[in-house]
This record gives C-alpha cells, sequence and structure tokens, in this order.
C-alpha cells in the first residue's frame, strides 16, 4: 500500500481529523504526525490555524520537544462553530521543522456535499482492525463522507442469503466471490465511528436465475415482445448467470424489493440504498404487451422507496440513482434529475459526454433540474487504455515457446507464440519504482473458442491463476488478463506459466504495469469540481476506480497520484461552499469575462487553451483556470502532464454596479491549498471596466475568488455602453438613449455581444426588456442567462435610428447576480443599437397557467403558442391597447410566443383577450383574424 502523504512538508508526517464530517458544535479532533528527521532533538511550536476562504476563524499552538528519530503524534480539539455547512481549510505550521494542511467540512448531512467512495471486497480473512485502517485511510487522506457497498450481496433479489432465519456467515456473489457477512458488519461500524453514511448497492429491477423460487413472478417482469415470451436480461456468458428484469412501476415489484431495501437498512445497518440500472432498453413491453416507456418509470419507483425507506426508519433513508451515459437531456436524465426523490444527482458517464463542455453542460443540467442538488459522477479514468511501464514478451525469458509477427496489431518487435503446453513459461523482468500495489496487465490473443488459464508467480511464489478470455480471432489483441500484487521497491520477476492445473493456447503480447495517467485523472477531477460535481473513484485499499466492476484492479495509482488525490479532496472540502453550494451561479460559458497576456482562452474546455469556468456567488465572482495546454478537450484519456505557467498577467471584466475589495487565490496544486491574497487594479477599456492582476502560476487549476459588494442600479435599469461588451462599440449619435450613450456596431456576423450583471433580490419570474432602436429590417438576438440558452428577442423595425422600443425575453432569476448575455449567432438577422437593460418582476399567465391575481408593481407576461395581439385595458376596458406577441425561441410549441405589460398598481383590473393572426400577414384585421372568445381578467393586489 502506498504510504506517502500529501499536504506536508520537511518532518511533519501527516495532518488529519478524526471524523470525515462533523454536525455544528461538534469537538474536532485534528492530529499531526511529526517524526524528527534531524541529527539532534528539536524543539519548538506547532501553531494551529483554521480558516473559512480567506477569513481566520481559530488559531492555538502547541510547544513540541522531539528526540532525534521519534515521531510523536499531537492533538488540537477545536468546538465546530453552530453554522451548518461550511468547509474549514486547516494548517499546522512548524516553522522550519515543517508544515502540513488538511480540512473540515462540518455538515449536518452527507448529501450537501457528497465525497463518495466505494467499498468492493468483504472477504472472510479480513479482520476488525483491518475493516477499519481501510475505513478510516478513506476518512482521514480523503475525507470522503460516504461509501457505497459494491456487490455485497447475496443476490440482486434476496440481498441477505439465511439458514433458518439466520444470516450465513458467509455467502457467494454474483461472480463467485466468497462475501463474509462479519466483514460488512465491521466495515459498517467503521464507516459510522467515522460519521461516514453505508449506502448499500442494489438494482432498480433486477432479479437472478430461478427468481420464482422467492416469490417473484413473470407477470411483474418486462419484455422485448408483447407476448412476454422474452423477458429482458442481462446474460453473463456462462449459460446459468442471467439478472432477469422486471417493471419499476410494477407495484408487486416495487413492495417485494422495497421490503429488501428494508432489510439491508434493518439488518446491517446501511443508512440508504445506491440504486443502479443497466442503461437505455427501447421497444419495452410488459407482461400484457403493453408499450411501456422505461425511461419514465424511475422517478415514480424512487419516490415510493424513499417514502418506504422513510417510513422505516427516517434517520436511515438516504436514496440515490444511476442514470446511465447521462447527457443534457439523455435517456432518464431530465425526469430523474427533475422528479425522483434523491438525495443526490447521481450519473455513470460513458460515451454521450466525452468533451469537457459536454461534461460541464451535463453537470450544470442536474443542477439546473434539481434546484442545485449535489451531483456525483461515475466516469472510469483511462478506460480500456492499456498505459504504464511495458515489457514485451518476446524480449522476456522463454521457455518451451517461439516469437512471430504473422497476427497484426501487437506491440514491439513481435508476440510469443505456441504457448501451448505444460512446462512452457514466459518470465518478465520489472522494475518496481516504490513500494506499492502493482496491476499486472497482460495482452494477449485467444482464439480457441473458450477461456485458457496461466499460473502468475512473483519472485518465484505462485499469486494464484489468472484467464484469458477467447477473442473474436487470432488478431483481436485483448488486455483485460490482470492480476494486483504488493512489491516492494526495486526488480522482481513475473512468470506466466502453463502448469498442469492450466488449460487453452495463448499468444502473449506483453506485460503493462497498469497505471494511472496522472495528467488526466487531475484535470477531470478539476473540471468536475470546478464545475459543482465530484467524482466517485477511490476505495478500498487505496484503489481508483478503473473499470465498472468496481473490484477491478487493473490498474493502480503511483504514489504521486496519490499525493495529488489528497491535495484534491482536501481543497474540495475547505472550498465547498465556493464549488457546491446552490447559490454558486454560473457565469456565460463565454470567454468574454478572462483575458490574460499571451494566452489562449476558451469558455468551453477547447484543447490546448486555459480553459475558464466563471462562477458567482452572493459575495464573490469566482474564476476557475484548467490548464489545458498541449491536451485535447476529451476528459476520459491519458493526457499530457501540462507544463506550469508563471506570472499571467490577467483580466476579469467586472460590471459597472461591482465594487470589488480583494481578490483571492487557491489550488490544490499549491501550499496545500492555501488562499493568497494579491494585489490588483483596476481599470476599463474597449470591453468595460476590470480588475487586474497577476496569477503567480498555474499548474492544472487555479481557483481564484473575488470579494465584491453589488449596488442595484434605480429602476434595475443596466445601460448597455457600461457593461461588457464584445465585438461592439458605443456611440451618441442618435437622440433619445438613457445614460451616458449606446451599443453600436452590434451586425455583421456572429461572435458579438453584450453582458450584464445583475442582481435579483427574490426568487421570482423577470422580465428582461432590452431598449433598442432598429431603422432596418426586423433583427433577432439569443438571450443567454447564467450560460444557458434562455430565448431569442424579437427587434421589430422602429420607424428610425432615432426611435427607441423595448424587445423581451423573461426569465426565472434566484437570488443573487446574474449574467445576462444578449449574443449574436450566424443566424442572428438585422442589426440593433442597444441601449439598456431592464430586469423587472413579472407573472406569467398561461392557457394551462391562468392567473387571476398578482401583486402590485409586478409586470404581466403572457405566453401562448402562435402569433397575435394581446387586447388589453384596465378596469372595465378602458385604454385599450393590443400589444403584439412575439416568438421567444422557445422549443415548446404550446409557450413559444410572448410579451409583457404592466407595472400596475393595487386596486387595477387588467383585462384581456386575444386576437390571432390566422392568415399569418401580421397585420391586425378585427374582421379577419380571428378573437379568442373569452374575455379573461386579472387583480392587481
Amino acid at each position: 500500500m502506498n504510504t506517502a502523504h500529501a499536504q506536508v512538508t520537511g518532518n511533519v508526517d501527516r495532518v488529519y481529523t478524526d471524523k470525515a464530517r462533523y454536525g455544528p458544535g461538534n469537538t474536532v479532533q485534528i492530529k499531526a504526525q511529526l517524526t524528527n528527521h534531524g541529527g539532534t532533538s528539536w524543539s519548538g511550536t506547532a501553531a494551529l490555524a483554521i480558516s473559512h476562504l480567506e477569513t481566520s476563524v481559530y488559531t492555538a499552538s502547541q510547544s513540541v520537544t522531539l528526540a532525534s528519530g521519534a515521531t510523536t503524534t499531537i492533538t488540537f480539539s477545536w468546538t465546530a462553530p453552530a453554522t451548518d455547512f461550511q468547509g474549514y481549510f486547516v494548517k499546522i505550521d512548524c516553522g522550519a521543522f515543517g508544515t502540513g494542511t488538511t480540512a473540515i467540512d462540518v455538515s449536518s448531512d452527507f448529501a450537501k456535499y457528497p465525497r463518495y467512495g466505494y467499498l468492493s471486497v468483504f472477504p472472510s480473512s479480513e479482520t476488525s482492525t483491518q475493516s477499519t485502517a481501510k475505513v478510516d485511510q478513506l476518512a482521514q487522506d480523503y475525507h470522503l463522507n460516504a461509501l457505497q457497498y459494491y456487490d455485497w450481496m447475496w443476490r440482486h433479489d434476496t440481498l441477505f442469503k439465511r439458514t433458518g432465519g439466520t444470516v450465513d456467515a458467509t455467502w457467494q456473489d454474483l461472480f463467485n466471490r466468497t462475501i463474509s457477512w462479519s466483514t460488512i458488519q465491521n466495515q459498517v461500524a467503521a464507516t459510522h465511528n467515522q460519521n461516514m453514511a453505508a449506502m448499500a448497492y442494489a438494482m432498480v429491477y433486477a432479479a437472478r436465475e430461478g427468481y420464482s423460487t422467492y416469490g417473484i413472478s413473470p407477470t411483474w417482469g418486462i419484455y422485448s415482445d408483447t407476448a412476454h415470451a422474452s423477458q429482458m436480461n442481462v446474460d453473463f456468458g456462462n449459460g446459468s448467470t442471467y439478472l432477469w428484469m422486471f417493471d419499476p412501476a410494477n407495484t408487486s415489484w416495487q413492495t417485494y424489493i422495497q421490503n429488501q431495501y428494508k432489510d439491508a437498512v434493518n439488518t446491517a445497518g446501511f443508512d440508504g440504498i445506491h440504486v443502479d440500472q443497466m442503461g437505455q432498453r427501447n421497444n419495452v413491453y410488459n407482461y400484457g404487451g403493453s408499450s411501456i416507456d422505461l425511461s419514465a418509470r424511475f422517478s415514480p419507483f424512487l419516490n415510493a422507496a424513499k417514502t418506504a425507506l422513510t417510513s422505516n426508519n427516517a434517520s436511515k433513508n438516504k436514496l440515490a440513482f444511476n442514470i446511465v451515459d447521462g447527457s443534457v437531456g439523455g435517456w432518464a436524465a431530465n425526469d430523474v434529475s427533475k422528479n425522483a426523490n434523491t438525495d443526490f444527482n447521481y450519473s455513470e458517464i460513458w460515451y454521450n459526454s466525452n468533451s469537457y463542455g459536454q461534461l460541464k453542460n451535463y453537470i450544470d443540467s442536474l443542477r439546473a433540474n434539481s434546484g442545485g442538488k449535489a451531483v456525483v459522477l461515475a466516469g472510469y479514468m483511462d478506460y480500456a487504455e492499456n498505459i504504464g511501464p511495458r515489457y514485451e514478451a518476446e524480449s522476456a525469458t522463454k521457455v518451451g515457446v517461439t516469437t512471430n509477427t504473422n497476427h497484426a496489431g501487437y506491440s514491439g518487435t513481435g508476440f510469443v507464440d505456441q504457448f501451448d503446453a505444460v512446462g512452457d513459461s514466459v518470465t518478465f523482468s520489472v522494475s518496481a519504482p516504490e513500494q506499492g500495489h502493482y496491476s499486472l496487465v497482460f495482452a494477449y490473443g485467444n482464439n480457441i473458442g473458450s477461456m485458457a488459464t496461466r499460473n502468475i508467480y512473483v519472485d518465484g511464489t505462485l499469486v494464484q491463476s489468472i484467464g484469458f478470455y477467447n477473442q473474436p480471432n487470432w488478431n483481436a489483441w485483448a488486455s483485460d488478463a490482470w492480476l494486483q500484487v504488493d512489491l516492494t521497491a526495486g526488480t522482481h520477476t513475473v512468470k506466466v506459466a502453463y502448469d498442469a492445473a492450466n488449460a487453452g493456447a495463448i499468444n502473449l503480447d506483453s506485460l503493462t504495469l497498469g497505471t494511472f495517467d496522472d495528467a488526466s485523472v487531475r484535470l477531470a477531477d478539476a473540471m468536475m469540481a470546478a464545475s459543482g460535481a465530484t467524482h466517485i473513484e477511490l476505495g478500498d485499499d487505496n484503489q481508483m476506480l478503473p473499470h465498472e466492476y468496481y473490484p477491478n484492479r487493473s490498474k493502480s495509482m503511483r504514489s504521486l497520484l496519490v499525493n495529488a488525490m489528497k491535495d484534491h479532496y482536501s481543497f474540495i472540502t475547505a472550498y465547498e461552499n465556493l464549488l457546491f453550494d446552490s447559490d454558486v451561479i454560473n457565469n456565460d460559458s463565454g470567454n468574454q469575462f478572462v483575458s490574460i497576456a499571451g494566452q489562449t482562452l476558451s469558455g468551453d474546455g477547447t484543447g490546448n487553451t486555459i480553459w475558464t469556468i466563471n462562477k458567482r456567488t452572493p459575495d464573490y465572482d469566482i474564476v476557475h483556470l484548467l490548464n489545458l495546454k498541449g491536451n485535447d478537450n476529451q476528459w476520459r484519456n491519458s493526457a499530457t502532464a501540462p507544463t506550469t505557467l508563471s506570472s499571467l498577467a490577467t483580466k476579469v471584466y467586472v460590471g459597472p454596479n461591482e465594487s470589488v475589495s480583494h481578490v483571492y487565490v487557491a489550488s490544490p496544486d499549491i501550499g496545500g491549498g492555501l488562499t493568497s491574497e494579491l494585489s490588483f487594479t483596476t481599470g476599463s477599456d474597449a470591453s468595460g471596466n476590470y480588475i487586474s492582476f497577476t496569477v503567480p502560476s498555474l499548474q492544472y487549476w487555479d481557483m481564484i475568488y473575488v470579494k465584491r459588494t453589488f449596488t442595484v442600479p434605480s429602476g434595475n435599469q443596466y445601460e448597455a455602453e457600461s457593461a461588457i461588451k464584445t465585438g461592439v462599440s458605443t456611440n451618441t449619435n442618435h437622440s433619445g438613449y438613457t445614460g451616458s450613450g449606446f451599443v453600436d456596431g452590434f451586425s455583421g456576423g456572429s461572435g458579438k455581444g453584450v453582458s450584464f450583471l445583475v442582481k435579483a433580490v427574490t426568487d421570482d419570474d423577470y422580465s428582461l426588456r432590452f431598449r433598442y432602436a432598429n431603422g432596418g429590417s426586423a433583427a433577432a438576438r439569443d438571450v443567454y442567462v447564467d450560460g444557458a440558452y434562455a430565448g431569442t428577442v424579437q427587434f421589430p423595425a422602429t420607424a428610425n435610428w432615432d426611435t427607441w422600443a423595448d424587445g423581451e425575453l423573461t426569465a426565472h432569476l434566484k437570488p443573487g447576480i446574474h449574467s445576462i448575455v444578449i449574443w449574436e449567432s450566424a443566424t442572428s438577422p438585422g442589426a440593433i443599437n442597444l441601449d439598456r437593460l431592464n430586469v423587472d418582476k413579472t407573472y406569467i399567465w398561461q392557457f394551462d397557467r391562468q392567473i387571476t391575481t398578482v401583486p402590485a408593481g409586478y409586470r404581466i407576461t403572457v405566453r401562448n403558442g402562435e402569433f397575435g395581439w394581446l387586447h388589453w385595458g384596465v378596469n372595465g376596458w378602458t385604454g385599450v391597447t393590443d400589444t403584439p406577441m412575439w416568438s421567444n425561441g422557445s422549443t415548446d410549441a404550446s409557450h413559444s410566443f410572448e410579451n409583457s405589460i404592466g407595472p400596475f398598481t393595487s386596486g387595477t383590473t387588467v383585462n384581456f383577450t386575444y386576437l390571432w393572426d390566422d392568415n399569418g400577414n401580421g397585420i391586425m384585421e378585427t374582421g379577419t383574424d380571428r378573437w379568442e372568445g373569452t374575455n379573461f381578467s386579472i387583480t392587481v393586489s
């Protein structure tokens, strides 16, 4: 096991806390292990400093005397503040003797900031002490606060194996692994001792072969035909092991499997259920032959399960569900993230979100759909890549075999052939750079029609037999034959032997010490955290997930990556409030807010750029810098370690209503994540107002957070000439504008826009009214709110360029600072001058949501599905006005036209109806166009 520790220097071996998570007011113990590596005794002071973001919250110190060669552990106690859901950075400073850092999470519920790991092996040989050490390492080194117990059960439909009502001491799982009941109990106890949650893995709809023996009816199943002849299943290829699938909406199945979930909680003490599925299934039928939409049946199942778990034990009712192969609008993603009563969003990512930008957009969609609920992603790094130090079989020591080149696709200069008889062997000499876990991965060919086996010896000792699976042909090379061993630093022999108990012929190409690629993992983890998600990747015995089958250990971490992960997890714990809080709001995904001298930036994770991810909270502007220089835009695959960049002259553009007081930078790559303050200046240029500062260095990920206040302008009116401008200019050559001018040159091609930063005080719908002039043909521009497309605003021609009108769109804003970007795309027609943006509270009237009252001071937005005019007046149809309803760019055909009127004073009655332009000529013709036929009214209170 790798034992190196990050976040430490000198004689400080490690700094850690006694729990993974604390409730408000709990006692926190911070421990530092010190070893005097010097030749003389040392006496000095260990100083503790705890901070929340940039603010110091606690300091203490201890005097320490340590003889040469001696080791001691010192302990500080701190009472966590009463404020819930806060992260804290911890540093212990012993001066020249050494320093160390860690983090503290004060949260009453792990699901607010789930740092999810896993346990996947439950052997009888594991002692209680070993279980405790395994779990403690995950808590102390990585701050994991919840563990998924993967494949712990006996059967997917009957979780515990019992004899005479008593849980058996052991059972065999789906893949014939021995599972120890006492080990599960020990691991759950250790998990709870660290104030971590234990989540029991289970399936939403799966039962093993022979399920009818356990009281399960095939009438509950789902089928691929209308005659229920072919029940859907997962075939594990051995002719005997299957997972048969059942209808999540079938109430009998729900009752059955919910009882299994409750059994897991009541018997083993699990804190909730992690519900899995097998991904998209189309053309699905129930037993009665009715076609069903499987994707829409998970949320009702989960809501029923949540109710059942809560009724059973409200303190152990946590629920998560795997949205498989998630992407924006992907299969089941919207329904589950919007409607399922899960405690956090969980999604396994395959190949629908391959790029950094796609994955960030998916994270954004999950958080938006669920009202800011936390996101955990299962993404298997360097998946199916055979990477690490490689040793060619043709260059190894060979007995009874030959070499050949007659099958394409091998590595090196050839491969070992005729490896087909007892006594044949290939022995590799490998070099282990450090003590630790090593994954021995063999690349091979096999087309004998069945699995071949070989015994593996390390340094002359038999370790185990492994299988080499049959492939389509001899040109198909596989690298899925592996085992993991512990090696000391130095040279070792690995022998692949055909012994008497083995069978089958193989071609052997190479041995790889399967290793995770540091750069890809660190970049992917950085982008997930900066985007507001965490990554399930770390588990028992200091393992990282290379594969969807969690016990797979075909890749191992080296100490540099282990240490980087410790830094990363301390960082995301300490700064959880700037990363994951629900009031952390996306800025626009363009690159108009940041510039760095001499560097190419992107707002979408384009390869070979510095990717800027911009966020905002009520108190901070946040700019994440991710160094993709020298890499492509694919997050999963192996990467190149980016060159560290230094002294980056940076401008961050701010709105005219922002007042900046401090600029800070923190990075998991520097000083264990300690915040540093940066000096800054202010200025303005053609793009707008900015702050300017120098970022000392960027290796993988820097987080800049800017302390500021925001002053809402009079009347919620934001002048375009003072906003952040991209590709446009300002002018004063047409009368009637407000402020000091207007935006000009807003035409002629894509990539032009105006970015407003606005503040919403209340959680409301808002009418975004853009005052414009258009002396030419009709124009349109796209609008993005917090980086998400909100709609398209129409700008009909005005009488001339000195005549101003309003084009508008309605959007929902939560309290806080938001970016409103009006943008010219490649298909945006026409030209406009833009004067200002008014942001006004509004109520929305739709035919499917007919409101009858609004508060005084609010506007009224009307939405419908076709073009026409809102024919309206007040207090008995006085002051009748006809207001056109313009296309808003919505894909919802029932709500694709809108406009607003108002605001109105208390006591007003607004009367209205509609005149529909059925002939589509855009002209009001009261004798020809169709009246709605119903008069509506809204009372202003």
